[in-house]
């Protein structure tokens, strides 16, 4: 194993801000070569328990790229970063994004009702904000004392991202010190970032039933319980009894369908604007665009799966 096979470049998060769209188009760069699959967990999760050959081996395949990198969203704190500069070397290049707090947190709450089909309420989750945030903000800092500022890209969510005039590809490959080849536009014309569903179930009961989602109409075979979220997640109960049903729907009913004003108004004052103001003290950032107006947030309902469309 030589420094040719592991990472030159990190990007170490965060998770529901843009990670995807950034593997998906640096992966089609001719001159990077990344891990396949996208999150390899390594650096927070497998370090003590896999030898760093298991790690290695996920890149064997691009030996002849100009840059490696990795992208993984769940290393954006204090242990995965001191882990990466102890591995990868103190001039590893290190990238993150950073998001909105509320709606990060929600869009990763409706995320992990996606995946489990179960969870408790938004607001129950609220008081933990403040202490990822302050987690966050250990792991910034590591990454400018282990790497210094000339290796260290922060980019924004909404201001590099999810914007009409997205800039982050051309300040990704600048700091990386590559050509911008133009392959990424076409995908960017595509709206890429994904925004989410609101994940939920449909029944139809001792007859067909009909559904209009999204501009299109769907078909539910009888005594059927449809479990509607991400593509990947959405799951088809046939035969569902009158207990799975009303189970289904107990499950639902502690899901929060979304965050109104007040509630936006109270969050951003006790957890989000105290953070702001600590990490454009402590790291120059602007993050005006954190102090913006209460709103609220709310997601399109998941369709069912394509199968039932009609």
């Amino acid at each position: 194993m030589t420094r040719k096979t592991l990472p030159r470049f990190v990007v170490l998060g965060q998770g529901k801000s843009g990670t995807s769209l950034i593997y998906r188009i640096l992966s089609q760069h001719p001159s990077i070569g990344l891990s396949h699959p996208k999150e390899l967990h390594y650096f927070n999760r497998d370090f003590d328990t896999k030898p760093l050959a298991d790690y290695a081996a996920h890149f064997a395949n691009q030996k002849d790229k100009d840059i490696i990198g990795e992208v993984s969203p769940s290393y954006l704190d204090p242990q995965p970063v001191e882990r990466i500069a102890q591995t990868l070397g103190r001039d590893t290049k290190v990238i993150f994004v950073l998001r909105r707090p509320i709606e990060r947190g929600y869009s990763r709450y409706l995320q992990n009702i996606c995946a489990r089909e179960a969870g408790t309420s938004f607001q129950s989750h609220v008081p933990s904000m403040s202490r990822l945030l302050s987690q966050i903000g250990s792991a910034i800092t590591r990454c400018y004392d282990f790497f210094g500022r000339e290796n260290v890209l922060p980019l924004f969510y909404e201001t590099d991202i999810a914007t009409s005039d997205p800039v982050f590809v051309a300040k990704i490959l600048d700091f990386l010190g590559l050509p911008d080849t133009g392959h990424a536009k076409r995908i960017l014309e595509k709206k890429p970032v994904n925004a989410g569903v609101m994940p939920r179930y449909v029944y139809a009961g001792g007859a067909p039933a009909e559904f209009h989602s999204l501009g299109k109409k769907f078909r539910i075979p009888a005594n059927t319980l449809v479990f509607c979220a991400q593509r990947r997640n959405s799951r088809v109960y046939e035969g569902a009894s009158a207990d799975d049903v009303a189970a289904a729907l107990a499950r639902q009913s502690s899901w929060t369908t979304a965050i109104t004003e007040t509630e936006y108004a109270r969050w951003q004052k006790r957890h989000v604007l105290p953070c702001a103001d600590r990490f454009e003290a402590e790291f120059g950032f602007d993050l005006s665009h954190w102090r913006c107006a209460p709103r609220r947030i709310s997601y399109d309902a998941a369709p069912p799966p394509r199968m039932f469309r009609a």
